[in-house]
């Protein structure tokens, strides 16, 4: 276990990371392209300025940890959960994600656009003024997810979770929904709707 320490700079290209906890430590500027993880725990740790580009973590936890100016070009995502975590001009394009927790996570202003984000559960999470086009979010949990001027043109919102999230916010231009979502669609809009 890690705690508190610095490893501002460090070279870590390749390093197999497996299931190591890591608590208050900081990442800054560190090269850590390619590594992995398998079940590891970041808590409130400092990654701004990291490359973490086609690393690959699985079922790890990178938790309330920042993310300034960081690299995630080609990262993988696998079940891992970011939960309080924030992300600030992070590059986040192009990224897989396979599920995982991402609730309370901060993504404002966030490119996440054609992102594939199919079951991530994105409760409470902050996606104000995030570029979501054309990104999926089938069977996303967005519930009580602030999406204010978040940008959705052409993404997929199918079956995905909306309580508390006031649609009335949501631009639905070309955005796939289904028949009854578009029926609480409109309702919040005012529509009168009769079968």
């Amino acid at each position: 276990m890690h705690i508190d320490e610095d490893f501002t700079g460090a070279d870590w290209y390749g390093r197999d990371l497996g299931n190591a906890v890591f608590q208050n430590c900081r990442f800054l500027d560190a090269d850590l392209t390619e590594t992995t993880t398998r079940g590891a725990v970041f808590e409130e740790c400092d990654f701004s300025g990291a490359k973490l580009n086609v690393s690959s973590h699985e079922r790890s936890a990178f938790l309330r940890c920042r993310f300034h100016r960081t690299s995630l070009f080609d990262a993988t995502l696998d079940g891992c959960k970011l939960t309080g975590s924030e992300f600030v001009a992070a590059a986040l394009l192009p990224l897989t994600v396979r599920g995982g927790d991402w609730s309370y996570v901060s993504l404002r202003g966030a490119v996440l656009s054609r992102l594939d984000l199919s079951g991530v559960n994105l409760a409470y999470a902050d996606l104000t003024e995030a570029d979501l086009r054309k990104a999926v979010l089938h069977k996303a949990n967005l519930s009580h997810a602030r999406l204010h001027k978040a940008r959705l043109k052409e993404a997929d919102l199918r079956d995905a979770r909306l309580e508390g999230v006031d649609t009335r916010e949501i631009e639905l231009t070309d955005v796939r929904v289904t028949m009854l979502q578009a029926v609480v669609f409109a309702q919040h809009r005012g529509a009168i709707v009769e079968v």
